[in-house]
């Protein structure tokens, strides 16, 4: 788990700093009114806003990913790595479908309140200078249930997105002569495994967003009734754009760096002995998601 938690951590960071300039945009088109329209597209509304803000607009809200990226890609990839080398048939694609949606269900309760905090940030909906600010702020105004809203649509966003990740990833870089994966192949795998996971979730992500962000609906059904009523079948698809079009350079450097520091780190070439270096990495997992835990409950408490 050590080598899988070290590689999810560097590789999510990786990703977070390429996309969230993308993901503001998404956010933006996501939640704006359809009435009354201030964005053409994903390049006006990044535009619009660095013209007003600056890089700080198209930034904001990045520290709340990025403070969580080390946990949240622990798990993922710990409990992704653990419970893929557990299955029966380990290297069967059915085994890596089934290793992304444990992963992606667990890490559902860490991302859902820091997606909370990081729209309610990159939308301008509150007061507070940081993410754990923000938090606290809803814990202290609507509870524990306010800090977790929006919870299961993010369960339903990313047990399927996350199986639908792996088994992509896999199926695109697998090779039938045992050569090693070319840093191409990794970069064209990840891109890909980013675009169809996002593909065939991508409604429940709006719903989530609209959940999140406008208290006034009562559940997470009544958001999309009302959705749909007012704005149509297509406000679902709002943003999607930005979002494939951030997915593919995302993943494709999340994947990449995740491989390559997997296998620098597992090369038993290293000057470091392998069992040292994972016992240290092991030491690092444990404080990083205790970290982690405590964030959060600070941030609520």
């Amino acid at each position: 788990m050590a080598l899988d938690f070290a590689a999810g951590c560097l590789g999510g960071c990786a990703g977070v700093i390429v996309g969230h300039p993308l993901d503001t945009a998404k956010v933006f088109l996501q939640t704006q009114d359809s009435r009354n329209l201030k964005y053409n597209g994903t390049f006006h509304c990044l535009k619009s806003i660095f013209a007003k803000q600056g890089a700080k607009g198209v930034y904001r809200g990045v520290t709340s990913p990025l403070l969580g990226v080390a946990g949240i890609n622990a798990i993922v990839f710990g409990i992704y790595g653990n419970t893929q080398r557990c299955m029966k048939n380990p290297e069967s694609l059915r085994s890596h479908a089934l290793a992304g949606a444990a992963a992606g269900f667990v890490q559902s309760f860490i991302c859902s309140p820091m997606e909370l905090a990081k729209s309610t940030m990159q939308v301008g909906n509150t007061t507070s200078k940081s993410p754990l600010n923000c938090l606290k702020t809803i814990y202290n105004d609507r509870g524990l249930k306010g800090v977790f809203r929006g919870l299961n649509l993010t369960i339903l966003r990313e047990v399927p997105s996350f199986a639908a990740y792996f088994f992509t990833y896999e199926l695109l870089t697998r090779r039938s002569d045992n050569l090693q994966v070319s840093t191409l192949s990794m970069l064209v795998g990840g891109g890909f495994a980013g675009v169809v996971s996002w593909t065939i979730v991508y409604p429940i992500d709006v719903l989530k967003s609209r959940f999140q962000l406008n208290w006034n609906y009562a559940s997470s059904y009544d958001c999309l009734v009302q959705s749909v009523k007012s704005d149509g079948v297509s406000c679902l698809f709002r943003g999607l754009s930005p979002t494939l079009i951030r997915a593919f350079p995302v993943n494709a450097v999340t994947f990449t760096v995740v491989t390559w520091t997997m296998k620098l780190l597992s090369d038993v070439s290293i000057s470091i002995p392998i069992k040292n270096t994972e016992v240290l990495l092991d030491k690092y997992a444990d404080a990083m998601v205790m970290n982690t835990a405590q964030q959060t409950l600070l941030a609520v408490l």
